[in-house]
This record gives structure tokens, C-alpha cells and sequence, in this order.
């Protein structure tokens, strides 16, 4: 549970060889990790889920937990692109379940058009990014508003990613 904690700088509720609750606020709990006995180990393409995204307001919030993430913990996100419609970082839990933390690039009302400006379905995958150099743009006070424009070029192939 480790990981989990750093990225979410969350705390276990509870915790042991075979169960652990994590939470970040409140809750007693989001976040349940199972290892039961006689569980199998996670396999690779199988269905299952696949991600939870969380949304932060802003590109400096999702800046935040990349730098912390990176400095304190040498935790790096496994890919990180721009879909168009958000800003995405994709970190892996120790089964390869997906966390991704994103930021919207564009207002939520907005979302509908632009999925019908056929950007989207002319690159429903997205351009990667890299985050040191995004952080640094960002950091030379260019405009989040730009830094958030998804950059002209072929989205990466599909192999690229890992199923699970």
C-alpha cells in the first residue's frame, strides 16, 4: 500500500498481510487492496478494470503531485499524454491497476462540442507527453492555456501501453 499512499497522500485505515483501506479525506475509505489467500496474482489482458482518474482544478494542481511524487517517493507516472480533452498521468499500483491523475484541458460544458469537432475521433488516443519538460514550460510562465493545447503529431501505437 505504500505507493498508493504517496500518490493519493492518502493513510491506511486499516492494514494487514491480506487487506488494507486507504483513504485521503474523511471517508473511512476509498480505496480497498486485496491479497486473500488463495487469490491469484493479477495476469495481464484480462478483463477487469482498467483505471480510476482523478481530476484536479488546474495544471498547477496536477503539477504538484508529479513533482512530489518524483522527488520525495522516485515514483514516475508509466506514460503521460495529452488526449485532447484532458492532461493526463498515468501511474501503475504494484498489480498494474492505472491511476490516472489528469486535468481538464477545456471547460466540462464545453466537452460535448468538442467531441463533435471530430478532433477527438480523427486521435481518440492523444499525443504523449513529457512531464519534465511540461513542468518547465510551466514553471518559464508560459500560459497554462497553451501548455494545455494538445501539440500537433501521430499517436503513439497502441503497443505502447499496457493493458492492465
Amino acid at each position: 500500500l505504500s505507493d498508493l499512499k504517496s500518490v493519493l497522500e492518502g493513510e491506511a485505515m486499516y492494514e494487514n498481510p491480506a487487506i488494507g483501506f486507504v483513504t485521503y479525506d474523511t471517508e473511512h475509505h476509498r480505496i480497498a487492496v486485496l491479497a486473500l489467500p488463495g487469490v491469484q496474482e493479477h495476469v495481464d489482458m484480462t478483463c477487469g478494470m482498467h483505471h480510476i482518474a482523478f481530476t484536479y482544478a488546474n495544471l498547477s494542481d496536477l503539477l504538484a503531485p508529479y513533482n512530489r511524487l518524483k522527488d520525495n517517493h522516485e515514483i514516475t507516472p508509466e506514460f503521460c499524454i495529452n488526449h485532447g480533452p484532458t492532461t493526463s498521468m498515468y501511474y501503475f499500483d504494484p498489480d498494474k491497476n492505472q491511476v490516472e491523475l489528469q486535468v481538464d484541458n477545456i471547460p466540462e460544458e464545453n466537452f460535448a462540442d468538442y467531441f463533435a469537432n471530430g478532433e477527438f475521433t480523427s486521435n481518440p488516443i492523444g499525443i504523449k507527453f513529457d512531464p519534465d519538460e511540461l513542468f518547465g514550460r510551466y514553471k518559464a510562465g508560459e500560459a497554462e492555456k497553451d501548455l494545455l493545447q494538445r501539440p500537433d503529431g501521430t499517436p503513439p501505437p497502441l503497443t505502447d501501453f499496457p493493458a492492465n
